[in-house]
């Protein structure tokens, strides 16, 4: 049994570290950090079983490498576990080689779906590095926990003693998830988690995990078998009470792809929060074809301020190239609910796929600018290893960076069949400078804020956003 356990975020980057969205968090418009959730989680279980736990989360403190090495001579964990991602693996990795000149006994292990893909060149590269978690971490992590053998760990991708690398068979997926404790948000430094929009403490809340779509670009449904898995109600509802009345916290966002898609859970959520009085104020994502105006209203009821959709594009072409399962005009229809039951909308729209030309860039532009929503993000896409895009990218010789971890949602990493990666990052900033300085684009949200009282709040995050912008040219 492993008694010392150092959960964290290396100090590596400030990154968004999901399996789906491995992303810089300056590349965003809206730049919010949240409690690691998933690590929280861990925390408990850990906890649970006797374990001694220290989390950290370096990169939201700025922390060097210093601070993790006082940690490391101070705490002298046995166990390290981190997420990890195709853009910080060498620093993730560096760590991880750290932590055993202090120990040479402690166990380090990761996850990060495209780390697991390129599990066998990632293990044979960095030998300080124990274990790969591959899927769902929860209970993986527990049998590394009570140190049973490497090869009897549903789940697990190790390397032998003769540096030969084992991918053992795959762990169910967990269910039911109420089955997982709460996150120990007891760990966090929770003043390091502010929304930018009324710099209140904030949290996001996974209650549910899994996606149906099969998008070229995204690896969220292959984790899960491309189905969704929901807390119950009241396994949910532990959480919220806990954050609210232990932590003040008021400001959430439900993370998940399809928030919506299940209507009979929602609308049970949502009649809980507002039975409850809980008086929050969160947002969520959905899909365009999983919203109606019966959805919009509990989710107003319920403290909703704000529904994310990943429109992606305005071409019907393009959107059936990538996968998407959507139609253009169930976008039109979406942002009317939202609108006419007093919701914001928050539209993410992914250019860059190898059928980009300039027409489907104009198209995209175009339809962003007439949808209008109040916040949105011209994110390119970037081929995380695992997805089909990322085998498009290899088999055509897409890539043109030299470092391709140096792309982003902000910088191409590939080019597309007919634009180069320098222009479609061009395109990019461009986009995004016009769909800003649109006068009546800016009084509204200028009169929104005031309303709100979080005028100041929108300035900082105004300027932060424009200066980033110019700081792409």
């Amino acid at each position: 049994m492993r008694k010392r356990v150092l959960l964290m975020n290396p100090p590596s980057g400030l990154y968004r570290r999901d399996d789906r969205c491995q992303s810089k968090v300056e590349d965003q418009t809206v730049r919010v950090v949240f409690p690691p959730v998933e690590l929280g989680i861990l925390a408990s279980l850990a906890r649970e079983r006797g374990a001694q736990v220290l989390l950290r989360d370096y990169p939201t403190v700025h922390a060097t490498r210093e601070h993790y090495l006082r940690d490391l001579r101070s705490f002298q964990p046995d166990l390290i576990f981190f997420p990890s991602t195709v853009h910080t693996i060498a620093d993730d990795m560096e760590a991880a080689a750290l932590a055993r000149e202090i120990n040479p006994n402690v166990r380090t292990v990761t996850k990060g779906e495209s780390i697991a893909y390129l599990a066998e060149k990632v293990l044979s590269n960095y030998p300080d590095l124990d274990y790969i978690v591959d899927g769902e971490p929860e209970l993986t992590f527990l049998e590394v926990l009570e140190d049973r053998p490497a090869k009897s760990i549903a789940g697990m991708i190790w390397r032998a003693a003769d540096g030969h690398i084992h991918r053992n068979p795959p762990r169910p997926l967990i269910e039911p998830l109420d089955q997982l404790p709460l996150p120990a948000y007891d760990l966090f430094d929770l003043d390091l988690y502010r929304s930018p929009e009324n710099g209140r403490r904030i949290a996001a809340v996974y209650a549910q995990r899994g996606c149906p779509a099969k998008c070229v670009f995204c690896p969220a449904g292959s984790m899960f078998e491309f189905r969704v898995r929901e807390r119950s109600v009241e396994h949910v509802m532990k959480e919220l009470r806990l954050c609210v009345h232990e932590f003040g916290i008021r400001d959430f966002l439900f993370h998940g792809d399809t928030f919506t898609l299940h209507k009979r859970w929602l609308i049970e959520l949502c009649k809980a929060i507002v039975d409850e009085g809980l008086d929050i104020h969160w947002g969520c994502n959905s899909r365009v074809d999983t919203i109606d105006d019966e959805r919009a209203q509990w989710l107003k009821r319920a403290g909703c301020w704000v529904v994310a959709f990943g429109f992606e594009h305005g071409s019907q072409e393009m959107l059936d190239k990538m996968k998407k399962g959507a139609r253009v005009e169930k976008a039109y229809e979406a942002v009317k609910i939202c609108r006419r039951n007093g919701l914001k909308v928050h539209g993410f729209f992914v250019i860059g796929l190898p059928w980009e030309t300039r027409e489907t860039l104009e198209q995209c532009f175009q339809f962003a600018r007439t949808l209008d929503t109040d916040f949105f993000d011209f994110n390119i896409a970037y081929p995380l290893p695992g997805t089909e895009f990322f085998e498009i990218a290899q088999r055509d010789n897409l890539f043109e960076l030299p470092d391709p971890t140096a792309g982003g949602y902000a910088v191409a990493a590939v080019r597309s069949y007919s634009l180069s990666s320098a222009e479609l990052t061009e395109w990019r900033r461009r986009a995004l400078m016009k769909m800003y300085a649109r006068p009546r684009y800016v009084l509204r949200m200028l009169n929104h804020a005031a309303q709100t009282g979080n005028l100041r709040h929108y300035l900082q995050a105004a300027a932060q956003r424009v200066g980033s912008l110019f700081a792409l040219r």
